[in-house]
């Protein structure tokens, strides 16, 4: 017995790894049963797929107005600042008026010399109409040749066409005067809503270009989150009405509850695919927000 023993000694001793890695097995199987198996009893909580549909929209206040000088020229006055309160109707900018005034005034002079000349071609034409019915009695009566009661005519004639030609004419000065006058008009900018100057950019003395923004009104009582990255993708699963998580890449710690406002129905190319407009109305707001920021939008489908 001790000869086996220590045959069996002296193997385990020159067959040191082997023996090893049949301990740890043997230890690994005892483990595995004790614990293994209990584990497979035990409930994993589900983990729940995120199906909410994300994207990128832009604050954007509800009422707004981007307006623009109707006609180019050098600026006058800048009769507000960035910040201020104004009214609908209130002036904002005014253009140097000289020039379109000066139109103004050559056209009424030109309207006058129209109306002038219109009013000798009516007098010529009744004294010719007068002439051509004397003429005419006296042809009747045989007192004057036929030649001459046909030169009363052609007079008679022609100062008509002169009184239509000189009635067209003060017309065509009376339209350019409603012209010359509705752009002297338009040389003032003023507010079309009630709110906050949000945005001028206008010195005294620059020259103002036709159809460039000038100035960005913002009515500030209601905001709205609005994102046109949508594709045809995803805005199938969205509805007026689904709950919105928004966020803010300007305010890390500030998240808002809405809710889907409104869908446009008409599709754009953009950025290589179709995409929609999707406007959210926020459930509250901060007042450090400003218009442009970017949001990110996680919009909970209601058919989840």
């Amino acid at each position: 017995m001790k000869e086996q023993l220590g045959t069996l000694g002296a193997w385990l001793k020159r067959h040191w790894i082997v023996t090893v890695l049949v301990v740890g097995i043997l230890c690994a199987g005892g483990w595995w049963l004790t614990n293994g198996r209990q584990g497979e009893k035990k409930d994993i909580a589900p983990v729940k797929a995120d199906n909410r549909v994300l994207s990128e929209g832009i604050v954007f206040p509800v009422h707004y107005a981007q307006m623009v000088m109707p006609v180019e020229g050098t600026i006058g006055e800048v009769l507000v600042q960035e910040g201020d309160m104004v009214k609908a109707g209130q002036p904002i900018i005014r253009l140097v008026r000289q020039d379109y005034q000066a139109r103004v005034g050559s056209t009424r002079a030109d309207i006058s010399r129209a109306a002038a000349a219109m009013e000798q071609a009516r007098i010529n034409l009744a004294d010719a109409e007068r002439e051509l019915e004397r003429q005419k009695r006296l042809e009747a009566a045989g007192a004057v040749s036929r030649q001459q009661y046909d030169q009363a005519k052609t007079t008679a004639d022609r100062n008509r066409a002169a009184l239509a030609q000189a009635q067209a004419e003060l017309e065509t000065q009376e339209a350019r005067l409603v012209e010359s006058e509705g752009l002297l008009d338009k040389t003032e900018l003023t507010a079309v809503i009630n709110g906050t100057v949000a945005f001028l950019d206008i010195k005294v003395g620059e020259h103002a270009a036709a159809g460039t923004v000038l100035v960005r009104m913002a009515d500030e009582s209601a905001w709205e989150i609005r994102s046109d990255d949508l594709t045809e993708l995803t805005i199938a699963k969205v509805k007026k009405g689904d709950q919105v998580s928004l966020t803010f890449d300007g305010i890390p710690d500030l998240e808002i509850a809405g809710k889907v406002k409104a869908i446009r129905a008409y599709g754009e190319k953009k950025r290589g695919d179709i995409t929609y407009t999707v406007t959210v109305a926020p459930e509250r707001w901060d007042d450090r927000l400003r218009w442009n920021m970017t949001a990110q939008l996680a919009i909970t489908p209601s058919d989840l």
